[in-house]
Order: structure tokens, then sequence, then C-alpha cells
């Protein structure tokens, strides 16, 4: 691989990088530790997903991404053109999707600045304290609610509210069974239990509240207003992915033939990765289940809309990847490997809930201190074996070396 390909890799991936860390670290920075790993387990796939299991991604496509790039540049027949085209392609729609997902105008807590947070109170005035139910609860309050829930159990859908009626299907004429709302009610040992409807309302007014506060542009957090600049990045990122995924798939003989002492080499990046980006998808259902437990499930729109969609395509996106990595071996392993693929699979719609709640307690809105900080370290290993040789040969043992006659 030419050095102009390895190096145009390294500064675009570079900068994916920093803007991975730049909006977890200003989200640090202006809300403190404390609340800051509070909204960062909430929006995990956010603040932790891409720090962390996202560099890892970038550090497992680094030398597929140098081999395509060298490839088009040149043993692909007028292979610039369709590189340049292609790239300024994914640039334009994976910026018009952040746009998009901007534009909702329902937001998060920590959109709002700090000051404006600690001086929020629930309402009415005293309606805590009093001992009397809330309109809805303060909004650090609410947020912080959720933490200490997640932390207790596994997973939150017990909490779901059905907020509209079923016009076909008629009301249950016993007596509605009161749960605890997020939204409403400070968490003690023997907490106010709410219906459905005094919860829903109670939901409304939380997100209302955050709402209203966002549209001053004054009580806008400087966390909010990166996060929405660096958003394209994020979607570029992942646009990035699919394409080495499709063309690792459509191009496996060129690979082979054009970069033959780097293919073991890419076969491991592509099966870390694919280990690395599972976790999107799953996180991000996380934060829908933690989402609706504390907004309420009547909320549609952004980025929650889409989730369902993208799981579906990340699981298309591995099978490619699993496609990649096997054809290259005799058939029973392949053939192994499939069955395997679609074992796991099954397991893994059959059990989805099961998973995504596993998912909410340890790497979702109940992620502890322990948890974060050991995903921040394995995902720090896996970076340093797949971008440093010394670490690769402590881990995996010495690479192959290339044949002396091949190129």
């Amino acid at each position: 691989m030419s050095f102009g390909a390895r190096a145009f890799v390294f500064i675009v991936y570079f900068v994916l990088g920093l803007s991975f860390l730049a909006v977890p670290g200003v989200l640090f920075w202006e809300f403190g530790p404390e609340k800051a790993l509070t909204f960062a387990a909430f929006d995990s796939h956010l603040f932790l997903f891409f720090p962390t299991l996202g560099l890892v991604a970038l550090a497992a496509f680094y030398v597929p991404s140098c081999a395509f790039v060298d490839m088009y540049w040149r043993h692909v027949s007028f292979g610039r053109l369709r590189f340049l085209i292609g790239l300024v392609v994914l640039g334009a729609v994976a910026t018009q999707i952040a746009f998009g997902l901007s534009a909702n105008p329902h937001r998060s807590v920590w959109d709002i600045k700090p000051a404006t947070l600690v001086t929020d109170k629930s309402e009415p005035a005293g309606c805590s304290d009093a001992g009397k139910p809330c309109e809805r609860i303060a909004l650090l309050d609410g947020v912080t609610n959720l933490t200490h829930v997640s932390q207790r159990r596994l997973g939150v859908r017990e909490f779901f509210r059905s907020c509209q009626a079923e016009p076909l299907i008629e009301a249950d004429t016993a007596e509605e069974t009161k749960r605890f709302c997020f939204a409403s009610t400070p968490l003690t040992d023997t907490p106010r239990l709410s219906t459905d409807a005094e919860c829903c309302q109670a939901q409304r007014r939380y997100q209302s509240a955050i709402d209203r506060l966002y549209v001053d542009p004054t009580q806008q957090s400087i966390t909010g207003r990166i996060h929405k600049l660096l958003l394209p990045s994020k979607v570029f990122f992942l646009f990035i992915l699919l394409a080495i995924s499709v063309l690792l798939t459509l191009r496996h003989s060129g690979v082979k033939r054009h970069y033959p002492d780097q293919i073991s080499r890419i076969e491991l990046s592509v099966i870390v990765g694919a280990v690395a980006m599972i976790f999107f998808p799953l996180m991000s259902q996380g934060y829908v289940q933690s989402a609706d437990a504390l907004f309420g499930v009547q909320q549609k729109g952004g980025f929650r809309s889409i989730v369902t969609l993208m799981s579906f395509l990340f699981g298309a996106w591995a099978m490619l990847l699993l496609l990649f990595s096997f054809r290259q071996h005799d058939q029973d392993l392949e053939l192994a490997a499939k069955l395997a693929g679609v074992a796991v699979s099954t397991i893994a719609v059959v059990k989805y809930d099961l998973l995504v709640s596993i998912v909410v307690r340890f790497l979702g809105s109940g992620a502890d201190t322990l948890s974060i900080a050991l995903l921040c370290g394995l995902a720090l290993a896996a970076v340093l074996v797949l971008l440093s040789p010394l670490a690769r040969r402590v881990v995996v043992g010495s690479e192959k070396q290339p044949h002396p006659g091949r190129a």
C-alpha cells in the first residue's frame, strides 16, 4: 500500500476520532463528572459508544480502508474519479441525515445549560416536599431517578405507559395497577405510585419543559451545540463502514490479489470491527428503552424513529462481513461459520428484548463507574492491539510474513 493512501486514511480517521472524543469531553467539562456520567450513561449510544467502541472500529477498519483507497487510486478503472464522487456523495448524504436528526423538536436534558438545570424545580413549587403529587419533577431529578432505578433492575420496560386508548379493544374494567413514574415522583423507599394517565401527563410536561427552555438560545448548553455541529461526522463514519463492507464483499478477489500480505490482518480487523459495531444498535435500543420510560412511548421522531430500521441494517451489514471473512477459507469452515451466524442471529431475534435490557443495565442508563471504566479499558487495549505491531505480536503472536516473490 502506498504511503499516500495510508496518510490520507490516517488523517480522515484521526479527525473522526477527535470528533468522537470532543463531545463527551465537552460534556464532562461543562456539567462536571457526576452529572456527566448520568447523561453519558443515558445517551450511551452517543457519549460512551463513539469514544470507546467507535474508536475500536476506526482502528479495525484502518487497514481495509487503506487497501481500498490504494486500490481505487492505482488499480481500478476510473478509480480516482469513482472514489472522489463516492466520498462526496457519502458526505452529502451524511450531512443531510444529520441535519434531519438535529431538527427533532424534542431535546434531551443535557441540551440545557447547567445553570438553568440547577435552578429548575418541580412543578408546582414545593410539591415533592409537601407530599403531594407533582405535575412534573425537576429535570435533573427525572434523569437521576432513571439512573438509580436502572442500576437496580434489568431493564425498565415494565415502566412503559400506555398513553393512547385502543379503540378496537375494550378497556379493562379492573382496577389499574399503579407504577412509579420517573417524570413526576421523587425516588424514596416508599414512593407515590401513579396511574398511566397521571404519568403520561407528567411525561408530556417534563418533555415540554425541556423543549420550551431549548427554544431560547441563551439556555442551550455548549455540549448540545458541539454535538449538533459534529453529528455529521458520526453519520459519515457509519456510512464509511457500510461502504467498506459492501466493497469487501464485491471486490474480495481484488483485495486478495493486490494485497496478499495483508489479507490475514484485514480478516482479523474486520471481525474485531464487526464485534465492536454490533454494540451500536444494541446501545441505541437501550437508549430508546430508557427514553420511553422517562419521556413516554407516545413521542416519536428524531433518532428514536429510525433505531429499528438501523438495527435491521446492521444485521445485514454483519452478514456481509461474515460472507467476506470466511469465503477465503475451505467450504467446511465457510459453511460452519454461516450456520453459526444464522444460529446467533436467531437467538438474538428471540431474546432481543433481554439483550437490550442487559445493555441498559451495564452499558446504558444503569451503567456505573465500574462498567464504564471496564468499557474504556477494553477499548483502549483493542485499539493498541490493532494499531501497534508490538502489542499485536504479544497478543496474537508473530504475523505471517509475505512470500519473498510477492509484491
